[in-house]
């Protein structure tokens, strides 16, 4: 398994504060059958540091300068960047891409869609990048107008479900979003936004086996393989499913629904 959103990098933001904390993380991952991680540490929220792109520098040196021997894992680099007006230039200037491609997560705040996000999108697609849209389903306004998720996804973008959102660790309303987006092809990638190794810890196979209840095993697997493999490349990734708007789908239903109630009361 892949998992492509996670948080290892010591001592930057709300992740692990010491290396000895990274390497239980390390441990575990490896343990769940994880067998490539992409450390994507936050930008623009949570640093300790300002942001400051010299010390990530520095940080990401030395993870991997401490991993690279390690066969029994690959590592990625990345980030996740907070939405912000400025943000080509930002990903262009400090190496914010997942792998040197054209994919990179974006977050949200948990409460917000901010205005203008439709044309910053365009924006970022426009100058050769694909936004990955970071736990949809932990955010109260795509969790109630999906149409609003719907519609970033249509126009290009892809989105990724928190594995602890689709096993209800972080409650029943969340865990009934991620299963709403899964239904209607509105996100494309598992990952376990893993923090450390108590409370948030990289394990996917739970989610895998939760998903593919929704999905089916296929899709389910290729949600930590093909689709995070496919991105790691800079590759399309592969044909799942065209998004579907749950809104329109929900009102169809409920026309045909009252419809036969009335005929048949």
């Amino acid at each position: 398994m892949i998992d492509l959103h996670s948080h290892f990098l010591p001592d930057w933001d709300d992740g692990p504060e010491t290396w000895e904390e990274t390497e239980k993380m390390v441990e575990i991952a490896i343990a769940d059958g994880i067998k490539k991680i992409c450390i994507t540490p936050h930008f623009f929220r949570f640093s300790r540091y300002n942001n400051d792109p010299g010390i990530l520098e520095n940080k990401i040196r030395e993870f991997f300068d401490r991993y690279r021997s390690d066969s029994r894992i690959e590592f990625y680099r990345g980030a996740e960047i907070f939405i912000y007006p400025n943000l080509i230039s930002q990903i262009q200037e400090k190496n914010l891409t997942i792998n040197q491609g054209e994919y990179f997560f974006i977050e949200f705040p948990s409460d917000q869609v901010p205005p203008g996000t439709k044309e910053l999108f365009y924006q970022l697609m426009l100058a050769g990048y694909t936004p990955i849209i970071s736990h949809p389903e932990r955010n109260s306004v795509f969790g109630s107008q999906p149409e609003l998720l719907y519609d970033l996804v249509n126009r290009g973008s892809l989105a990724q479900v928190t594995a602890m959102s689709l096993t209800g660790e972080f409650g029943s309303e969340v865990q009934k979003r991620a299963e709403l987006f899964l239904e209607n092809n509105l996100v494309h990638l598992v990952a376990s936004d893993a923090h450390d190794s108590q409370r948030r810890k990289p394990v996917l196979s739970k989610a895998v086996e939760a998903a593919s209840k929704i999905v089916g095993r296929d899709k389910g697997e290729a949600m930590v393989e093909e689709v995070p493999q496919a991105i790691l490349n800079n590759e399309v990734i592969p044909d799942w499913g065209s998004p579907i708007n749950p809104e329109i789908k929900k009102k169809f239903f409920n026309f045909f629904k009252d419809k036969f109630f009335k005929k048949n009361s």
